[in-house]
């Protein structure tokens, strides 16, 4: 007899993934440089950016070796100036010196003319004549000088203009006011070479008091020694980089296990959910059913092998045997 059942309820087991997602990593690329550690030290040579910190470091030394050589140099010039500004001022003094021999000089030449003429008109030093002279060169003088002659000299002078002078006299005037212009080319020189004087003492004495040079080759080593210091924190901040980095990769690290861990965790509670689940079935289910259902298998299977054993009989009478099924 035939024997059919009808299976009223399909039952799935899940029981997880069979195989955990792997995530492959690619080898970071090196910028500029590559890494290089040896017992947690990390070494500042590492290149990074467009430009390493070799050539930074480089470009900062040529940059203070610039400075130092600028302040040196303008030092350098500055003092080469104040020499040709000196040596100028020297120079200036000779010429000074010189044209006042030839002024004294000349106004010896004009005095020695004055006392030939004055032998020659044969004018006694006590005479009229030769008072009235001095009296003259005295108001000509105190005219220059600011002071004054006495109301009665005044009027004396204007007497003896208003009578006229001799030629003894106005040759000697004449003689006077070319001494006098002899006299202040000296006045004016001795002026000038006293200031110029003045001005290289003073200059002699800054140098001997501030040092120039000395100070520009010290404040040329303070260049140097700052760009040294800046070169030093420039490594300590690419150290500084390379170790955060290092902490950001060991705290990325740290974050992807601790994901695992929860994948893990989430994946241990799901199979201990299933073999409760199946626990709990395996206690709903009656022993007798199971029994039944484990003898309607066994049935199920030897009636699928009669058909199969059926099915090759047909396979022999192929020609018009006919097989009765319902026996």
């Amino acid at each position: 007899m035939g024997r059919h059942m009808k299976v009223e309820k399909n039952i799935t087991v899940f029981a997880g993934a069979s195989e955990q997602a792997r995530r492959s990593e690619q080898p970071e690329k090196a910028q500029g440089g590559e890494k290089e550690k040896k017992n947690g030290t990390i070494y500042a040579g590492d290149f990074r950016g467009d430009m390493s910190i070799r050539d930074r470091i480089q470009q900062k030394k040529e940059q203070a070796q610039k400075q130092a050589m600028k302040v040196v140099q303008d030092t350098w010039g500055r003092d080469r100036k104040i020499d040709d500004d000196l040596n100028q001022r020297r120079e200036h003094i000779r010429e000074l010196n010189q044209s006042s021999r030839e002024s004294q000089e000349r106004i010896d030449e004009l005095k020695a003319q004055q006392e030939n003429l004055k032998q020659a008109y044969g004018v006694a030093e006590d005479s009229p004549e030769q008072q009235e002279l001095d009296l003259l060169r005295r108001r000509d003088a105190a005219a220059r000088s600011g002071e004054g002659l006495s109301e009665e000299e005044l009027q004396k002078c204007n007497e003896i203009e208003q009578r006229g002078l001799t030629d003894y006299q106005k040759e000697q005037l004449n003689l006077d006011e070319h001494i006098r212009v002899q006299q202040d080319v000296l006045d004016e020189n001795e002026q000038q070479v006293y200031m110029e004087t003045a001005v290289i003492r003073g200059t002699k004495l800054e140098r001997l008091k501030y040092h120039h040079m000395a100070d520009a080759r010290k404040e040329a080593e303070e260049i140097k020694q700052a760009a040294g210091d800046e070169i030093l924190g420039m490594l300590m901040e690419d150290a500084k980089e390379h170790v955060d980095e290092e902490q950001e990769e060991k705290e990325e690290k740290a974050e992807e296990i601790k994901e695992k861990k929860e994948e893990q965790e989430k994946l241990i509670e799901k199979r201990q959910e299933d073999r409760k689940e199946l626990e709990e079935l395996a206690e709903d289910v009656p022993v007798d059913e199971m029994l039944d259902l484990a003898k309607t298998q066994e049935e199920v299977q030897q009636e699928v092998e009669n058909i199969m054993n059926k099915m090759s009989l047909v396979a022999e009478d192929i020609k018009g045997a006919v097989v009765d099924t319902s026996v």
